[in-house]
Parts: structure tokens; sequence; C-alpha cells
């Protein structure tokens, strides 16, 4: 158990906790010959935890097996960002052109990064002129 407790330690994992019945394994169905313990547990980084902070482990029931199974919840705190879509009315505007050399100088930054970019300025760029138009 040292060695296991001194890895968890080495790859910064924590214990998630847990909902539901306390222990993880069950072994006798007599109440003088029953064992009932907490072998079983989620670990995370800390990076999963950013990703997932409300994260949490339910232990559920089982007959089957005498361990019982997981459920881990899950809920990504990043919004879901609308698709991206390059309007066609949008070169009948003369000053796209200059908007869009004006995203891609920036200065840093992949390819990827880059359009990025540029999908933000089109995008504020978009909904700026619209208003114009109305």
């Amino acid at each position: 158990m040292a060695a296991f407790r001194e890895t968890l330690q080495e790859c910064h994992l924590s214990d998630l906790g847990y909902s539901g019945v306390w222990y993880t394994w069950e072994r006798g169905n007599l109440p003088e010959t029953n064992i009932r313990e907490r072998l079983d547990r989620g670990v995370a980084n800390e990076k999963w935890m950013e990703l997932f902070p409300t994260g949490n482990i339910n232990h559920l029931t089982s007959t089957l097996s005498d361990h019982c199974p997981f459920l881990i919840s899950t809920v990504n705190r990043f919004k879901i960002v609308p698709s991206f879509k390059f309007e066609a009315w949008w070169t009948t505007d003369e000053s796209i052109e200059g908007e869009i050399r004006e995203a891609w100088k920036y200065p840093n930054g992949s390819v990827l990064e880059k359009l990025e970019n540029l999908q933000i300025c089109l995008s504020k760029w978009a909904k700026s002129i619209k208003k114009q138009r109305k």
C-alpha cells in the first residue's frame, strides 16, 4: 500500500469521494459473516478536476458482482460555441478585406490560432455591419 500511495502522490492523483453506499466490495450473505469495505476508488488529477469541477462518483448496487459499479458523472464547464459560418453577403461589403488583413496581423500563434482569431473578429464585424444595415 505504501508504494501505491506513493504512486498516487507522484501522479498528483486525488480521491474524488463518492455518493451512494459507503462500501465498494461485499462478501458474505449472513450478518455474522458479512464484510463490507471501500476498496475501489475514483481518482483524478488537477487538470481533470478543472475540466469537470462538478464531476462525481456514485457507488451503485450490484447483484452480479461482489464489487459495486461506479457511475462517473461529468459536466463540462465549457459552453458549446455555435459553429462559424462565412456568409456570402460579407463579400459585398468593402470593409471585409481590411478586417481580414487586420485580424491576420495577429503577431504570434499558429495558423489555427490565427484562424480562430479571424473567426472572432469576423463575427464581431458582421454583428456591427448588420446593425448599421438595419
